[in-house]
């Protein structure tokens, strides 16, 4: 006969529950982890921002062009500009588990406030697609002719979409919950990228022969209140939560500039890697993530004091996601 155990199932059961959750948490103990497509490779690194090194390198659809993440840190959107999907990556495994068929050639994304709901830019196809991220399927379509990338506000309602027509250059203006336009600001140049800031009160935008970020007001039908004179070739341009600094990527100068949203007014800038593409921040606002598609890798700054360090990644990086603090933990991973 067996000895007879002293344990319960009650209190093996909860053993097991023990260990189980010291795995899960030793699997996320690094820092929050950031996502950057590599163009080229048709690729995503993975880094730890703590430890400041890939730490994953996965395969996604041709030509990674648009990223956006949840606001819990689970799930990353990658389109693929040379596909006609948007990949679904899962970052407990650091694996795609979904590609999305959304049309020719999609570009930029953008999750509505909630995380209910996935914008995309099919470029290749003239269209808007809606994705119900309960399901991950398309859920309706709405015509814009060639459009690049999209913002949407911070309640939900509204997104800009920049539209690169040849000779109808603009910004179109999407009723997201309507799944309509709104109106179309016509532009003399071709718009880069635009981002609301953090509060949703002001827009701001680049465009292609432009040295200056256009700063729009919605709420005064689309008038531009401001231009913040930068270096040449602005292209990303964001006024994250949590920063005294809106930051602009200057491709030009190779450089990251903040400006001071109250004034509009350049305030410093930054010196980063070659031909820099885009940015995000930390979720504090207090660091900066630049992709450096000439010189393949990322500069990390110190928003506060412009100390800055790089971290090399894949061939061409351009688009860049970050998890928030409370992600890399574990909760609610």
């Amino acid at each position: 006969m067996f000895p007879r155990s002293r344990y319960s199932l009650r209190q093996l059961s909860c053993a097991g529950v023990i260990l189980t959750t010291l795995a899960a948490t030793t699997a996320f103990a690094g820092g929050p982890k950031a996502y950057v497509g590599n163009f080229k490779d048709n690729t995503v690194s993975v880094i730890d921002t703590d430890a400041g090194a890939v730490v994953a390198t996965m395969p996604v659809a041709a030509g990674p062009h648009g990223m956006a993440i949840t606001q819990d840190g689970r799930t990353v959107y990658v389109s693929g500009d040379g596909s006609s999907s948007v990949d679904v990556i899962d970052t407990a495994t650091d694996k795609v588990v979904k590609a999305i068929n959304v049309g020719k050639a999609p570009n930029g994304v953008a999750l509505t406030p909630d995380d209910r709901l996935l914008v995309v830019t099919v470029y290749g196809e003239d269209r808007i697609a809606f994705i119900d991220t309960s399901t991950q399927t398309v859920v309706a379509n709405l015509a814009v002719p060639k459009p690049h990338t999209v913002a949407i506000s911070p309640n939900g309602k509204l997104a800009y979409v920049t539209v690169q027509e040849p000779g109808r250059f603009g910004l179109t203006l999407i009723d997201v919950a309507k799944r309509s336009v709104v109106r179309t600001l016509p532009l003399d140049k071709t718009p880069r990228d635009g981002e609301f800031g953090y509060d949703g009160k002001l827009f701001y935008f680049t465009q292609a022969g432009v040295s200056s970020v256009q700063v729009l007001d919605p709420a005064a039908s689309d008038r531009i209140v401001a231009q913040i004179p930068t270096g040449v070739s602005p292209h990303f341009v964001s006024y994250p939560r949590g920063s005294a600094f809106g930051i602009v990527v200057v491709q030009g100068p190779s450089e990251l500039l903040l400006f001071d949203p109250a004034t509009n007014k350049p305030a410093r800038s930054i010196a980063v890697g070659k031909q820099p593409h885009w940015a995000t921040a930390s979720g504090d606002g207090k660091t900066a993530y630049v992709t450096n598609e000439g010189s393949n890798d990322v500069t990390v700054v110190d928003v506060a004091t412009s100390r800055t360090t790089t971290i090399a990644v894949g061939n061409a990086p351009r688009k860049v996601v970050v998890q928030g603090r409370a992600a890399s933990a574990g909760k609610g991973m």
